[in-house]
């Protein structure tokens, strides 16, 4: 069983999202003073909720490939209706990337405009 080509596209960029999901989660207000709480929680909900949707639509494509790959080799289906399934789940992966990349645009737009596009403060040495 061969993987599809859009799975392994859809790993890398699920591995990609996830990278990112982390990087959003491990920032912290103290690090941008000059934004005030509530901004930075604004900004930070908005990403967090983008990066997950890439990812649930990433790695949910591949599992939901594999699990219909395995299922049309115990109960066959005729080919065109395997093809229309397998179409319909590449069709609606492409429609949630696209979707997560406007959210992805917004969470970027709401950090230049409440200027975390800006270095964060390193955070003081505990020594």
């Amino acid at each position: 069983m061969l993987p599809h080509p859009l799975d392994l596209i859809a790993l890398i960029l699920g591995v990609l999202a996830a990278l990112r999901q982390l990087e959003t989660s491990g920032r912290r207000p103290e690090s941008y003073p000059w934004v005030d709480a509530p901004n930075f929680e604004r900004w930070k909900r908005a990403a967090q909720a983008a990066y997950r949707l890439g990812v649930s639509a990433c790695f949910g494509k591949v599992l939901l490939d594999i699990a219909l790959s395995l299922l049309f080799r115990v109960r066959p289906l005729p080919f065109p209706v395997q093809v229309t399934i397998g179409v319909s789940v590449d069709l609606g992966w492409v429609l949630l990337m696209i979707i997560a990349f406007v959210r992805w645009r917004r969470a970027h737009a709401v950090a230049r405009e409440v200027g975390m596009d800006r270095r964060p403060v390193p955070p003081p040495d505990a020594s």
